[in-house]
């Protein structure tokens, strides 16, 4: 917008500039025409690499900066290779030093934005290291500055042929966004091709009609438009990670909680027997009856342990008002790890209202990786205890806590210190406290071990 400001104040100066007069002249029509049809098309060119290099800022992702460089370096490339320099600035060299770095840079940009959108490296290694090669090639030319054997040998047509190859490549891999780079780059090279061997000229001599201005910003608009579509398919594809994960947690923790159930209904199941047993051999009635009533029990708690497991897996649609130190001790009771004391101290409760079974997931899982890790280490007495204050439960072991360069990284994603461990379960109660419960998750070591705090 910046350079349509910029022509458009330049033109109504040339408007007004022959002879100190206000008689326009075919010349400065020219300019009108000339320097208008410029700004629309720069200025488009450059509202694109202006909102893609936002993009970058908030995503951090790559493509966006790489695009946002490339055209900022193609809109200086058209000010020579179209005459506007030599248009506005008559005295003007267009083969000055700073065209030809300028050349090598938006070449190189082009080449880092191929790379990353098309995803080189994993899908089309060989073709990558081509990349790679003509990557560092660029650079060598550009330190034999001020002669580029790439544009003195026509190179830059090749490179960019090889552009479009790519993106056929990937398009034929049914990478969906590589269509519009194909037919953006494609366009561009048709008309590098037409503006080398065709001479336009329109009717406004002595201006001559540069096939590069069309092709140029119909490359910006249909690269902004495989931009979008790339970021669509990645946030979709992050979503579908996401509940992947969610799925993966669930079932961890159903493999940890069914461990529990069966310690839960073991001592149930025993006394069940052994009544069953006396019922067979007893002919006392008034007995008999008393010792179905106590299989009764023991089945209706067996029941309820059920019933239980199955209350604390269904997610939470609303929030709820509910005691912190309640719903800790409930998850204490559905939890059983032989040799371990847990301990839990309550300083203050608090009632709170959010998420109850969510919160009762995430404990339970801390509780989990505490266990893993003092059996793993075989710690003697290993202990796990947890404190409850005003809106803050902390959860300790006596493991010896976490290595210095694993803490940093404890809440990502796929990391994990144990040999079998997915990597999913700490990034999972950091997100269901931090995104669904709007509270904190943090960890830090202490001179027994490591010290997990949730602040809701």
């Amino acid at each position: 917008m910046k350079i349509f400001l910029l022509l458009t104040t330049l033109l109504v100066s040339a408007l007004f500039a022959n002879n100190g007069t206000a008689e326009v002249t075919t010349l400065s029509y020219n300019h009108l025409i000339f320097i208008l049809f410029a700004g629309i098309i720069l200025g488009l060119i450059l509202m694109a690499a202006i909102y893609n290099a936002v993009l970058y800022y908030y995503h951090r992702e790559k493509s966006f900066l790489y695009y946002a460089l490339m055209q900022i370096g193609m809109i200086h490339i058209l000010f020579y290779d179209t005459n506007i320099i030599t248009t506005l600035i008559p005295t003007q060299n267009d083969e000055s030093l700073f065209y030809i770095f300028i050349s090598l840079f938006t070449l190189f940009f082009i080449l880092m934005f191929t790379r990353v959108f098309l995803d080189t490296a994993t899908s089309l290694p060989k073709q990558d290291k081509v990349l790679k090669y003509i990557l560092i090639f660029i650079l060598i030319d550009a330190v034999i500055y001020p002669v580029s054997i790439i544009f003195e040998l026509g190179l830059y047509l090749f490179i960019l042929i090889y552009v479009v190859y790519l993106g056929y490549r990937r398009m034929k891999q049914h990478y969906k966004p590589a269509f519009f780079f194909f037919i953006g780059w494609s366009i561009f090279v048709l008309t590098i091709l037409i503006d080398g061997f065709v001479d336009f000229e329109l009717p406004i001599e002595p201006y001559a009609f540069n096939p590069m201005f069309i092709g140029t910003m119909i490359e910006a608009i249909v690269l902004a438009i495989a931009l979008a579509f790339q970021f669509k398919e990645l946030r979709t594809e992050k979503e579908q990670q996401k509940q992947l994960l969610i799925h993966q947690s669930k079932l961890a923790s159903m493999g940890e909680m069914l461990g529990n159930i069966a310690h839960q209904w073991r001592q149930p199941l025993t006394r069940l027997s052994y009544t069953l047993m006396n019922i067979e051999v007893t002919d006392n009635q008034k007995e008999k009856h008393s010792l179905v009533e106590e299989s009764t029990k023991q089945l209706e708690f067996m029941s309820q342990t059920i019933n239980d497991f199955t209350k604390f897996y269904a997610p939470s649609k609303e929030k709820e008002s509910f005691s912190l130190e309640l719903a800790t001790k409930e998850v204490l009771d559905l939890v059983y790890y032989e040799s371990i004391e847990i301990s839990l101290e309550i300083k203050e409760d608090t009632t709170i209202h959010n998420y109850k079974n969510e919160f009762k997931q995430v404990l339970l899982n801390l509780l989990s990786n505490a266990k893993d890790v003092l059996l793993t280490r075989e710690i003697t007495n290993p202990s796990i205890a947890i404190v409850l204050e005003r809106n803050k439960i902390s959860i300790q072991d006596n493991a010896g806590g976490i290595a210095l360069e694993d803490i940093e990284k404890i809440f990502e994603p796929y990391f994990s210190t144990k040999e079998d461990g997915l990597g999913i379960g700490l990034y999972m109660s950091k997100m269901i406290i931090e995104k669904n419960m709007r509270g904190s998750l943090e960890v830090s070591n202490t001179d027994d071990g490591a010290l997990f705090s949730i602040f809701l």
